[in-house]
């Protein structure tokens, strides 16, 4: 059985998570159900699990942080998924360059939910036959063990092979890791061959990637020129670069992570220009700043007014200051989310639902192939947003929640909710609900509470009629009910308002 902690600080939501999966049948063992970070961390540390859930928010230690300090425990990293408002963008952000790849938004989607889990079971089971594969080379084969190391499959190589990694480390001053990214057939016989010539050891990865692990010396570039040279001689497209240098050989998974993450960097901005020394070469240097949010105000508003040129060229700004700052591909690829996210509170304001922009927003969820692809899709989806918006107001000229307001004001009185109220204007109740609270800082419930009160403040003063009466005629079916919201607004009761207001007393 694989283990699960889950840590959420509301016990509706913890709850929740308990009981929304059939764990079990998936193969899961609850471990650990947490109300915060501290506790998460110490369940983590006692069962040692293969997935940890957080929220992103907790008092004390927060997701984050959890994160921070389980990944810097010596034991086999679980895989995360952190759960999320929209408003928590920044810290999305950060989740990401600690390596957390299943991100979900609150409230959960049954669909997506169910979609992550498969994907992490999946790779749990990958990595139980990977272990199998270890078990039985590890001892022969040194390249595969570091291969194993580098992809994070274990923290610690087995006695044999640890003492025959400490020999030669002694015989070195430092290690170099070069890292190829292309085809994998060509990318496999070029550095194997290149391996053998120069007595590099030849690492076998995942994917299309591969690498050589050489001395720390002047003989990485000129090893790393030559891939280079004999990826464009056979008119393959790769990307090549060096690593950091490392002590030790347990410490080569720093110089990986650091060359793998300038060769997709390299990808993401389809540059050329040869190989990438991580060292010295600028263009593995990336900025993790956020575009200004002004210009994405700007951008949004200018989607709202229907203003296409305007909207084009602020997109065109965005992504010329992404390619300028080498903004890193995360923040660019959440930078996008955020707008798709406003796009579709746009048209949800205008009667829209989410699910019509559920293919467009797919794309944005998964890893980003590169800078251009990212514009051109993100350019669809505005277009796509302005399209509805003129649509929509050919055929109505008020904004859908002045009409909610004007029939709020008209039918105070009456016995409502808000799933009565979303079907009269057909909008989607959640939506509704949250969008007024945005535009108004109350609920509809609380409005329409204000409304009533209002009212009966109004009859109080200008009629003589018994408080029962008033409380009937403003739409309370319970009196005790009309009482405890007239004293929580008025701080009288409403008799003692009646006669202040009348200077009786």
């Amino acid at each position: 059985m694989y283990k699960v902690v889950l840590a959420d600080d509301e016990t509706i939501s913890l709850e929740g998570l308990r009981t929304l999966t059939d764990w079990e049948e998936l193969g899961f063992e609850i471990c650990g159900a947490c109300e915060n970070g501290e506790e998460a961390l110490s369940a983590a540390a006692e069962c040692s699990p293969d997935l940890v859930i957080t929220d992103i928010r907790m008092p004390g230690m927060d997701g984050l942080e959890l994160i921070k300090r389980i990944r810097q425990m010596h034991m086999e990293q679980p895989v995360f998924i952190v759960l999320s408002g929209y408003d928590e963008f920044e810290y999305a952000r950060t989740a990401l360059r600690y390596g957390v790849r299943h991100y979900l938004l609150k409230p959960v989607v049954e669909a997506e939910w169910e979609k992550a889990l498969a994907s992490i079971t999946d790779e749990l089971e990958a990595r139980v036959k990977q272990k199998l594969q270890q078990a039985m080379l590890a001892n022969r084969l040194l390249p595969v063990a570091i291969a194993r190391m580098l992809e994070g499959q274990w923290a610690e190589p087995e006695e044999e092979l640890a003492e025959q990694m400490d020999r030669l480390d002694e015989t070195v001053s430092g290690w170099t890791y070069i890292h190829v990214d292309g085809p994998k057939s060509n990318i496999t016989e070029i550095c194997r061959e290149l391996a053998g010539s120069v007595g590099a050891l030849f690492i076998d990865l995942s994917g299309d990637q591969a690498g050589l692990v050489v001395e720390s010396s002047a003989r990485a570039a000129e090893l790393a020129e030559g891939i280079y040279a004999d990826l464009s001689k056979n008119s393959l497209k790769g990307y090549v670069s060096i690593g950091p240098s490392v002590h030790s050989l347990r410490e080569l998974p720093v110089s990986y992570r650091v060359a793998a993450g300038a060769a997709a960097r390299h990808l993401f901005y389809s540059e050329g220009g040869g190989p990438i020394d991580t060292a010295t070469d600028a263009r593995s240097k990336l900025s993790y700043t956020l575009p200004a949010a002004g210009l994405t105000e700007e951008l949004m508003n200018a989607v709202e007014r229907l203003q296409d040129q305007k909207a084009s060229d602020k997109l065109k700004e965005m992504f010329r200051m992404f390619r300028q700052d080498r903004t890193a591909p995360e923040v660019v690829q959440m930078t996008s989310i955020d707008i798709v996210l406003k796009s579709i509170e746009l048209v949800q304001e205008f009667g829209g639902t989410a699910e019509q922009w559920s293919d467009s927003f797919d794309f944005f969820r998964t890893e980003p192939k590169s800078l251009a692809a990212l514009e051109d899709t993100l350019q669809v989806v505005l277009n796509s947003c302005m399209e509805y918006i003129r649509q929509h107001k050919g055929r109505s000229s008020e904004h859908p929640l002045i009409r909610v307001e004007y029939f709020l004001k008209d039918n105070y009185s009456k016995p409502l909710t808000i799933k009565e109220i979303a079907e009269q204007f057909y909008i989607n109740p959640v939506y509704l609900g949250q969008a007024f609270i945005k535009k108004h800082g109350i609920s509809i419930l609380e409005y329409i509470h204000d409304l009533r009160i209002e009212a009966a403040k109004k009859w109080l003063i200008e009629t003589n009629d018994t408080v029962r009466s008033i409380a009937d005629n403003v739409g309370y079916m319970h009196y005790h009910h009309f009482l405890r919201e007239f004293e929580k607004r008025n701080a009288l009761k409403p008799v003692a308002y009646r006669n202040q207001v009348r200077g009786e007393g």
